[in-house]
């Protein structure tokens, strides 16, 4: 696992918002969506505590809980393996890109709120998930940056 404790430190700052490790609980509500191993293991040391950003936001697992099973574009998007971990302001959603079987360090990708419909084919939302971040150190050093891309395909 990359060294993510000076990024976190610096979001931390940036935002006001602390980050702890999750209790095993809460991380094991995190294997139904088929996050990797890595995945897991960032959450199990550096969940925040609440919304960390304005602009772009980091949320605790019961939020990205909530946004892939119960909020528009996550709940159409993560049974094709797009899982929402982060959104910006304005509702659009960075995902880990779980298509691409056997990758230890998923990419992000960035999906539009207003262009998803529960009906959705696989072959659209692929076309539509805008690549952001080769990983979620990528994702997240470009946070710290104030460097991501929120322009969303339409």
């Amino acid at each position: 696992m990359p060294n993510y404790e000076p990024l976190i430190e610096q979001i931390a700052e940036q935002t006001g918002v602390a980050f702890r490790a999750a209790s095993p609980f809460e991380v094991s509500k995190l294997e139904p969506l088929g996050l990797p191993p890595s995945i897991i293991d960032f959450y199990s040391e550096f969940e925040p505590t609440e919304c960390a950003g304005e602009e772009f936001r980091l949320w605790p697992i019961e939020h990205m809980l909530e946004e892939n099973e119960a909020l528009i574009p996550g709940c159409y998007v993560s049974k094709h393996g797009y899982i929402v971990f982060s959104t910006t302001l304005y509702g659009d959603t960075y995902c880990f890109d779980l298509t691409r079987h056997g990758q230890i360090e998923p990419p992000i990708v960035l999906i539009s709120h207003e262009v998803i419909r529960e009906d959705t084919p696989a072959v659209e939302l692929a076309r539509l998930a805008k690549p952001v971040a080769k990983n979620l150190y990528d994702f997240l050093q470009q946070f710290v940056r104030g460097e991501l891309d929120s322009t969303c395909i339409t």
